[in-house]
């Protein structure tokens, strides 16, 4: 019995065809994206013809042994009206305007307003980079310090801004962050403004993002009155003649009373830190910021006087994945 195969053999010569269309539509379009994608970069990044800003801003390379003297934004008022200065922080917004770019500068908790403005020493390309920096980068200006006829209710130095002559990134971040500070800064409950924005950050997504969290104002206050507590405390209790004292915190094995305690890997060993936190000593008086609290008992017979500020850690881990 005869089979003709003809056929089959035009079936499958067909579909290899369409396949390799298909497959050349795919490169095709790739090799378009890939060209996009590279022409944008090239406007964003390359310089225009005749660019009178060409070596006054980019990406930083490494160097050595470069002489420069930062100004702190905080220093940024009247006082230094009409001085040039290089001024090192984070980009906390951009906003760009026909000719104009509007960048907030912020370190810690404070900011200031830089000005990227096109003249006969700053390029359009100069003013497209800069509006084209992602937040959260850390950056270089230099910058004319000037007065502002009215005052910048956005940011703390409101009396001055910076007009920018070079721009550099130091360290960029990524475009797409995890939560905004702006965002994470507004209070747990809404205004009543009708006009405010109501995007709120849970608490979940800050503590998953704890290095953005800890950028915003409130936190960097409480960071700051902790400071003042901790420093006043130590203070008074110096003046009336307490020493600072600082024992070791982890050792070789359980303490005397036996209880758990938490285990680290120290030297490719086992360590724990310590629940008594005692020593002898010929001193009268002591005191000391330990890490965990301990059994000190002992130091009573030791010392007539003593206190400590104690950094409590959980010893055992509560129902989250998360220590408290």
């Amino acid at each position: 019995m005869m089979v003709d195969s003809k056929p089959t053999e035009t079936s499958e010569k067909s579909e290899s065809k369409k396949a390799q269309k298909k497959e050349a539509k795919k490169a095709e379009k790739a090799a378009k994206k890939a060209e996009h994608k590279a022409q944008t970069q090239n406007e964003t990044l390359a310089p225009e013809e005749g660019d009178v800003s060409v070596g006054k801003y980019g990406k930083l390379q490494l160097q050595f042994a470069v002489q420069k003297k930062f100004t702190y934004v905080k220093d940024l008022d009247k006082s230094v009206s009409g001085q040039v200065v290089w001024v090192r922080a984070r980009l906390h917004t951009v906003r760009a305007r026909g000719k104009q770019c509007f960048i907030v500068l912020r370190q810690r908790e404070y900011t200031v307003q830089v000005l990227v403005n096109v003249s006969e020493t700053v390029s359009k390309s100069m003013v497209k980079f800069a509006s084209n920096i992602s937040k959260e980068s850390i950056i270089d200006v230099e910058a004319k310090v000037a007065q502002v006829p009215s005052n910048i209710a956005a940011c703390t130095q409101q009396d001055v801004e910076l007009l920018a002559s070079q721009i550099w990134i130091v360290s960029q971040s990524s475009p797409q962050l995890p939560l905004q500070i702006e965002d994470a800064s507004r209070p747990e409950k809404a205004e009543d403004d009708g006009d405010s924005l109501n995007i709120r950050v849970n608490q979940d997504t800050r503590l998953d993002n704890r290095i953005l969290d800890l950028r915003t104002p409130t936190n960097q206050a409480i960071y700051r009155l902790e400071a003042g507590v901790c420093r006043l405390f130590r203070d008074s209790l110096t003046k009336k003649g307490f020493v600072e004292i600082h024992t070791p915190k982890i050792i070789s094995a359980a303490s005397e009373g036996g209880a758990n305690v938490f285990t680290v890997s120290y030297f490719k060993g086992k360590s724990r830190f310590r629940q008594q936190v005692c020593e002898s000593a010929r001193e009268r008086v002591f005191f000391q910021i330990a890490d965990v609290p301990g059994e000190i008992t002992a130091m009573l017979f030791v010392l007539d006087r003593y206190f400590q500020d104690l950094l409590t850690w959980p010893k055992v881990p509560n129902s989250t994945n998360r220590w408290r």
